[in-house]
């Protein structure tokens, strides 16, 4: 799939119930659950809340929730407090604890992550523009773009082909506020002035990181793995088919359409760093609580990771950005987050760093983007339960 075509994908969707449902498809895949007892453990869940923690309420709704959905599911979730899984399941053919996917749009945070730690070892400026570090331009020799604007009359001669617009910086590459658009065309909108997500945008930030480390993407991921242990975290190049042959625990990617089949998926290096990495359910879950634990990067980095620079219009509302993070604070509860979608794979990733909790999701079938209202349901459904009982737990002063 192209970027163009992916970046279309992760804006604008709003989610309401849907009594659609083809899970019979998948009645033949496998479900295996840990720390719930079953179908009795949700029937007395009401009865048994004040004797329960919040985390024990929250894996019994989360099985509830994924074996009722009217939506098939296929995937990895794990739940972890304190870094320690309190929770996994794992459902569809072939899926275990071991399988890898595809991570669509939560690569942009390990993409972020490299770029901050190449900030604090005083190799980039994040205010430094892009033509800068691609093309050495201290200063910026793309004067004939300054000021313009996609919608501006402009000829073709008043562009640098071989020049994006001297403005970008890599900081605006991260919040997705650049507007860049290909060599040779107007960009989008004045740079910094408003919020269009970019996986075009990411693509060029792991340029930025072949060009100051003088080493491939793929490799950086790799080193990157290793150094902390990241087991099942990788980066690859081809089709699903060929991936596999490397990498066998890699689950086919499935794609919802008028029957539900294999994707025609091939990842290639632009692809890398906006959406195409791989990682297993628990690799991604090491990650994530390493990031948040701040063995990742400096303090100081982590603080401009988590800051909201942008206000974004997403399927959950009050929500903003960050550098590869998705940052909301309602009702006083602070909330890290990312979804993707690709042909394939979906995926999501929650962080409540007042409680030390985190989910993620990981999903080798996508759904059907002719309704769009059904294609994140479940993931909504699974973070409102996750939100209320953490707010629960806030009024009620419980252990979570």
């Amino acid at each position: 799939m192209r970027l163009s075509v992916i970046s279309t994908l992760f804006t604008g969707f709003l989610l309401f119930p849907s009594a659609n449902s083809i899970a019979a498809l998948l009645e033949t895949g496998t479900e295996k659950a840990q720390s719930v007892q079953g179908d009795k453990s949700i029937a007395v869940e009401s009865q048994t809340a004040s004797s329960v923690s919040k985390v024990a309420e929250i894996k019994i709704l989360i099985q509830a929730a994924i074996k009722d959905s009217p939506q098939p599911f296929s995937g990895s979730v794990i739940l972890l407090e304190q870094g320690k899984p309190q929770f996994e399941l794992q459902k569809g053919e072939g899926i275990s604890q071991d399988s890898r996917f595809v991570m669509a749009s939560l690569s942009k945070q390990i993409t972020a992550t490299l770029i901050l730690q190449a900030l604090d070892a005083g190799k980039l400026d994040l205010n430094q523009t892009l033509n800068h570090y691609l093309f050495g331009d201290a200063k910026g020799d793309n004067e004939a773009l300054k000021g313009t604007v996609a919608g501006t009359n402009s000829s073709a001669n008043a562009l640098n082909p071989s020049r994006y617009d001297e403005r970008i910086t890599l900081h605006q590459l991260l919040t997705h506020t650049s507007g860049v658009d290909k060599l040779g065309k107007a960009n989008r909108f004045e740079p910094g002035s408003q919020f269009e997500y970019s996986n075009f945008g990411y693509s060029l930030l792991g340029q930025v990181l072949e060009k100051i480390n003088q080493q491939s993407f793929a490799e950086q991921v790799a080193q990157f793995a290793t150094r902390y242990q990241f087991n099942g975290l990788s980066a690859e190049l081809g089709s699903i088919e060929a991936i596999r042959a490397k990498v066998p625990s890699l689950a086919i990617g499935l794609q919802e359409s008028e029957v539900i089949a294999p994707a025609d998926l091939v990842l290639d290096e632009a692809l890398l760093p906006a959406g195409g990495l791989i990682a297993s359910a628990p690799a991604y879950a090491a990650f994530q609580y390493l990031l948040h634990s701040g063995k990742l990067m400096s303090a100081e980095s982590y603080q401009r990771m988590t800051t909201a620079y942008t206000e974004i219009q997403f399927l959950w509302p009050n929500m903003r950005y960050g550098y590869g993070v998705r940052i909301n604070k309602d009702d006083g509860l602070v909330e890290y987050s990312h979804t993707g979608y690709l042909s394939g794979y979906m995926s999501m990733t929650l962080h409540y760093p007042e409680f030390n909790l985190d989910l993620v999701m990981l999903e080798n079938l996508s759904l059907n983007l002719n309704d769009r209202t059904r294609v994140f349901e479940l993931h909504n459904q699974i973070r409102q339960i996750i939100r209320s009982q953490l707010l629960l737990a806030k009024v009620s002063n419980v252990k979570p």
